[in-house]
């Protein structure tokens, strides 16, 4: 079977969408996540006298998508579902604004192609408990940040004691959807700022955040 008939081949994968781009008038590229596929972006053309597509694919939504794919870099939408909608994010500056933190984050270190299912369960977790805002938001943030180094083979606690291993551990089973352990804020900013550091060090393309004046250089 030749490369463009392969790419014509229908598909089916859940889509959690992260940014929307205007183009060419009334139609949009959306780019976000698909577990098994990493890094999508969906052609989603415009209709006259209706929202057609338009109405499923929305910020902070996870969905269900039959999609084909182009000879190009972009992917064409056949039928989509709503399974989840987190646009209740938006009500809020604080967790918006980490909401938006995770989404270029997640489209700035995520390659088309490339699997990620337990960073991408961790981001649906995180979405759901930022609209929830039950949750400090720099312990959402944490667990995303560990879990995306732990399934990239970066996480490096040899020089942990035992007991941050064992809080590493907790860490990622909260970033799962586990309990979120209970400490103050002072202790989720040191843990959020370690995180952060981490990301840094394994170069990663950090989006700015609020009292970090730049990214940590790498030592």
């Amino acid at each position: 079977m030749s490369q463009s008939a392969a790419s014509s081949l229908p598909g089916e994968t859940q889509f959690l969408a992260l940014r929307k781009t205007a183009h060419l008038g009334q139609n949009l590229i959306v780019a976000g996540l698909s577990p098994q596929h990493g890094q999508l972006s969906f052609f989603i053309r415009g209709q006259h006298g209706a929202r057609g597509k338009f109405q499923y694919f929305d910020l902070f939504r996870l969905l269900q998508v039959q999609f084909r794919r182009s000879s190009g870099d972009l992917c064409y939408c056949d039928s989509a579902e709503i399974s989840q909608d987190f646009g209740a994010i938006a009500q809020s500056y604080p967790e918006y604004q980490a909401g938006c933190w995770l989404a270029q984050f997640a489209l700035g270190n995520c390659l088309p192609g490339l699997e990620i299912p337990r960073f991408f369960a961790a981001l649906v977790v995180a979405l759901q408990r930022l609209s929830e805002r039950r949750l400090l938001r720099e312990g959402v943030l944490t667990g995303v940040a560990l879990v995306y180094l732990d399934e990239g083979g970066w996480l490096n606690d040899r020089p942990l004691s035992l007991q941050e291993r064992a809080q590493c551990r907790l860490l990622l089973q909260m970033a799962a959807g586990g309990a979120m352990p209970a400490l103050d804020p002072g202790n989720w900013q040191a843990l959020w700022e370690w995180s952060y550091f981490q990301l840094a060090q394994c170069d990663c393309r950090l989006p700015p955040w609020p009292g970090f004046s730049a990214p940590p250089e790498n030592s």
